[in-house]
């Protein structure tokens, strides 16, 4: 059996198919300064402590089923920041879900 990369398999997800498992993050990504980064994207906010807690559990869930990207969260509230980045088509699949997110 073949070997999966990772870039293949976030090309073969179609555009409804993403949109479903970050829909929960709308409420926390609206209004996001977008930005790429090599690899992906970063999404810069402000929220509350609490806020960003419910946020890393719901990207925690979000790694579990999309293991091709890689999350990352900085925080020192009020200040935050969401780095997704990925290999190949990753990259771009990151960019294209994740910044429609941020707007």
């Amino acid at each position: 059996m073949r070997a999966v990369r990772p870039g293949r398999l976030a090309t073969r997800l179609s555009a409804q198919a993403s949109a479903e498992p970050v829909r929960t993050l709308r409420e926390y990504l609206r209004g996001a300064v977008v930005s790429d980064i090599a690899d992906g994207v970063r999404l810069g906010l402000r929220l509350d402590a609490l806020t960003i807690a419910r946020l890393a559990d719901e990207i925690r869930g979000l790694a579990n089923e999309w293991p091709f990207l890689s999350f990352r969260l900085l925080a020192d509230p009020p200040d935050c920041a969401l780095e997704v980045t990925g290999t190949g088509g990753a990259a771009g699949m990151a960019r294209t879900v994740f910044g429609e997110l941020g707007s």
